[in-house]
Formats: structure tokens, sequence, C-alpha cells
């Protein structure tokens, strides 16, 4: 599968991003895909209320890992940690599946991430603004689970919202 980004700061050239599919696994189907992924998203969905542990355990494999970038991974109960951490920080956190894109065991997700932060957040004084950025995952899925997943959040725009900038 090709997948073409083109970028206005690139100008006319383009990003290819291919997705090879590898010949031992049947590819995922799109609702397959789905059922590996929602434990993950309900996580940040209801971060304080649900069992954070127990939906990380169900979704992901014991080795998973959450990368931002290559040197930038945490595993499971690091991830844990983490997700309470925004959930205390922002109690109405929501994230909502837009679009999910399959290509053999690799699932690509674009969502919406929301929320109104109770206290001061990523450096910005509370100010009762709400926030709502774009989210875009890379998840490798082995045996139903996450095994792997790479994201990119855009803070820098939450941020701007929550300053009223």
């Amino acid at each position: 599968m090709k997948l073409n980004f083109y970028s206005p700061l690139a100008g006319a050239a383009a990003v290819v991003l291919t997705l090879a599919a590898p010949a031992a696994q049947a590819d995922l189907t799109a609702a397959q895909a789905r059922t590996a992924v929602t434990p993950l998203y309900t996580t940040f969905t209801q971060p304080v209320a649900g069992d954070v542990k127990t939906l990380l355990e169900q979704g992901t494999t014991p080795d998973w890992q959450s990368c931002a970038s290559e040197k930038d991974c945490r595993g499971r109960d690091e991830s844990v940690k983490t997700f309470i951490g925004y959930g205390k920080a922002v109690p109405n956190l929501k994230h909502v599946i837009k679009d999910v894109v399959v290509s053999g065991d690799v699932v690509v997700v674009r969502g919406e991430l929301s929320g109104t932060p109770a206290g001061d957040f990523l450096g910005v004084p509370h100010s009762g603004r709400s926030f709502n950025i774009m989210t875009l995952d890379q998840h490798v899925v082995k045996g139903g689970k996450l095994a792997h997943t790479y994201h990119i959040e855009d803070w820098g725009s939450a941020m701007r919202q929550l300053s009223g900038k």
C-alpha cells in the first residue's frame, strides 16, 4: 500500500510512505483493526474512571512499546502512569477515532483528542479553555494485540488553544 502525503512546506515535493504487509500473516480486516486499537483509545477516554492497566493488558502485548520517536519509547507500566496523569490533569479527556487505514498487520489511526484541563497544563496557566487536536498513530498488531505504537499529537496546537493565541 502506498500513501502519499503532501505538505505545503515541502512545495511540490511529496513524502511517500510505503507500508508493506508481511507475507506470513494475513491482512487484518478493518473490523479486526478497530477491535485491536479500541482498548488503547479507551484509556484516553476514561483514564481515571477506567482501569488503565487492565485495558492496556487486554489490548497490548507484554513487550508493547509506545514511541514518540525512535529514542523516546515507553512500555506498559510507564504508559499506565502517563495516561493516568493525563486523565487527572484533563478529567474529561476524550479520544475519537476518525479514520483507520489497514495494511497487513499495520494500522494507522487518525483521531481527535480533546478536553478541558483542570489546572495548569503543558506549561499553560489554567484558563478554563478547552483543546481539540489531531493525533496520528501507527500500530503493529500481532495476535490481535498492539505490539508497537508510534504516535504524534499536535500539542503545540493544544497550547495555543489553551492560551487563547
